[in-house]
């Protein structure tokens, strides 16, 4: 089986923007099988490969328990889902996957060949955390948190509400009535981002008259997520170049989650000193070295 990866602990997923916002509609459970097989594409792929799950990885992962035949109405609902991507002169239309396969509890699965340019080997891509987004119940606030972090360098983004509308796929009786909306997407991703995410957003409203058009998410860094971000190092960027302090000595990580300073004098920092670094980093992320490639800047 050496062309197939059972479903990794990985955590990390990369979406080109032009996918995040893409007009698309997903069931909580389809979302979670498509965020957990989105984890198993690792940054250097060249190729999409089958990948392979077990329905205890699912559960495990999700923690939820599922049977094989709520599996095989999930995934053939999920082979007809739409991802619509606009371009500059029109649209395209995709399925997420090609190919599904169950056999004793196992799964094999494929990405359509045609999402390549869209989930391997981007220079600009939206990174999150599916641990987040797995804590979050619904799929709209998932959905948001991705169009708010694509976003968060730049501290606020402003929607139209009918644009916003469209690509989150909401039903009908949510446009024809705003509160409706408000109440069941809107203020639910406010808290869902703020309960469960490294972000803290708030939410604004413009009005026309008595309408609301538009609609916009303060955004900043959720200082609880120090934790995170350490483990975001340590899993993705263990080992590699963080920054130079002012005597010029570069800072690494080492696998466990260990600062260290790597020249001529090789020196781990102590606890308490660790402690101060790790904080400072968190604060400048957006000067550390290994941020260059895109991971807190994707834009």
């Amino acid at each position: 089986m050496k062309n197939y990866e059972f479903l990794p602990e990985r955590n990390y997923v990369r979406q080109a923007p032009e996918i995040v916002n893409g007009r698309w509609s997903l069931t909580k459970q389809e979302s979670n099988i498509l965020l957990l097989l989105l984890g198993a594409i690792q940054k250097d792929d060249e190729d999409f490969k089958d990948y392979i799950f077990r329905i205890e990885d699912l559960e495990h992962r999700t923690k939820t328990k599922i049977n094989s035949n709520q599996l095989r109405l999930t995934v053939k609902s999920l082979m007809s889902r739409v991802l619509e991507v606009p371009t500059e002169k029109g649209y395209k239309l995709f399925n997420w996957f090609s190919y599904f396969e169950y056999s004793e509890g196992i799964m094999t699965c494929s990405f359509d060949r045609r999402l390549k340019p869209y989930l391997l080997d981007l220079k600009q891509f939206v990174l999150a955390d599916s641990r987040h987004l797995l804590d979050m119940k619904s799929e709209y606030s998932r959905r948001i948190y991705l169009l708010l972090k694509e976003y968060a360098k730049f501290g606020t983004r402003t929607f139209n509400v009918k644009e916003l509308q469209d690509i989150l796929q909401v039903p009908e009786s949510y446009k024809e009535r705003y509160n409706k909306f408000k109440e069941a997407v809107l203020l639910k991703a406010e808290a869902d981002l703020n309960k469960f995410s490294d972000l803290e957003v708030k939410l604004s409203e413009k009005k026309l008259g008595r309408k609301v058009v538009e609609i916009t998410y303060s955004i900043k860094k959720n200082d609880n997520d120090l934790k995170a971000f350490i483990e975001t190092i340590r899993e993705l960027y263990a080992n590699e170049a963080l920054y130079y302090n002012k005597e010029g000595r570069l800072l690494k990580c080492s696998e466990k989650g260990l600062l260290y300073y790597a020249d001529d004098v090789f020196e781990w920092l102590d606890k308490k000193t660790a402690q101060k670094v790790w904080g400072w980093l968190h604060e400048n992320r957006d000067k550390l070295l290994c941020f260059q490639q895109g991971l807190f800047d994707p834009i």
